[in-house]
């Protein structure tokens, strides 16, 4: 059974989906949501004249109140005479700024106390995010169908003060991309992304996919799994590393086996609860860099997951069907003479 891992949170509709907070200690009919909308990218001016709209989640109703105003030449905003929450209705703030769409989900303290909401200037050089770590994780294999699913978890960081904005009006120029890009074996199938970056979509690109969500400055996550064929016993693909990786890991539950890995330096095995990992490593990739991995030692199927994958396994059939009519044709004759001894003496 293929293993699908889904840790990751999404995010992308935070507005709708986020847990309900019940606010207190607030006037018994109105509310005031104070706050200031700071530039983080160095040198920039404070954000003046920009909408700043006040969503306003109604849990027993379901409803969604707007409210909306502009900053000042300060970046400061207000709000005033918004309904008072009851328990269970939220508060969030919105804003877009440097096409990116910026959120703040407001607690009980932060309502009390003038709120700081944080944008960033952007850009389109996909260099400033890293990947610090990327684990491939081997999650099933069914020998059957000589098939393995697989994991990768990617950990990544924008260590510069602007947003990656993906530029997606014109097709890119060759090699020159604004948006993350991720490899992907050529023959891999099923693929699924999770990811806790806002908006964007997932598209196909060259030999993997791309997410055109904005990456603001901070760290962030990205898994995708996906199923691989492999031939006899042996798999073998190329990882391009395209966002480069300062530690790099492949791991093998000890329950498949003796699989071999080619590629990539052994590393100290660990568990986690009940299973156990054998590990492999490699670390400070570049960007584009790549490395590519092979495993051997897979399992292959037996005589009867043949049998019981006949559509599978074709190749079986036109081997075995002359070896199955002559073990019939033999068992024909020995029939013939257990009877011939009987017939006789009729």
């Amino acid at each position: 059974m293929f293993l699908k891992a889904a840790f990751l949170v999404l995010i992308a509709s935070a507005l709708l989906s986020f847990g309900p907070t019940p606010l207190s200690g607030q006037s018994p009919d109105t509310v005031s949501v104070t706050g200031t909308l700071v530039n983080g990218t160095t040198g920039m001016d404070a954000p003046a004249g920009i909408t700043v709209l006040l969503h306003r989640f109604g849990a027993g109703s379901g409803s969604v109140d707007t409210y909306e105003e502009t900053t000042d030449d300060g970046g400061a905003f207000r709000f005033d005479d918004v309904p008072a929450v009851s328990d269970g209705d939220s508060l969030a703030l919105a804003v877009d700024y440097g096409e990116t769409r910026y959120t703040e989900v407001l607690s009980q303290s932060e309502v009390a106390e003038p709120v700081v909401l944080t944008v960033y200037e952007f850009t389109r050089d996909v260099g400033v995010v890293e990947t610090t770590d990327q684990s491939i994780i081997v999650a099933g294999i069914d020998s059957a169908t000589r098939r393995m699913a697989a994991v990768q978890l990617f950990t990544l960081e924008n260590r510069s003060d602007t947003t990656l904005v993906p530029d997606l009006s014109a097709p890119p120029m060759i090699g020159q991309f604004s948006f993350l890009r991720f490899s992907l074996p050529p023959a891999a199938t099923d693929l699924d992304v999770s990811t806790n970056l806002v908006g964007g979509e997932v598209i196909p690109v060259g030999t993997g996919f791309a997410i055109t969500a904005p990456v603001p400055p901070g760290r962030h996550q990205v898994s995708f799994t996906f199923t691989l064929p492999y031939e006899a016993n042996e798999v073998t693909w190329r990882d391009n590393t395209l966002q480069g990786a300062e530690s790099l890991q492949l791991l093998i539950p000890t329950e498949f086996g003796n699989i071999g890995v080619g590629g990539l330096a052994p590393a100290d095995g660990f568990s986690v609860g009940e299973v156990t990992y054998r590990a492999w490593g490699a670390e400070n990739l570049a960007p584009g860099e790549g490395i590519s991995i092979t495993l051997s030692g897979l399992p292959e199927p037996t005589w009867i997951d043949r049998v019981g994958n006949p559509l599978s396994e074709a190749r079986f059939w036109f081997s075995a069907l002359p070896v199955m009519v002559g073990v019939a044709l033999a068992g024909l004759l020995g029939w013939g003479i257990w009877r011939r001894p009987t017939a006789s003496a009729g």
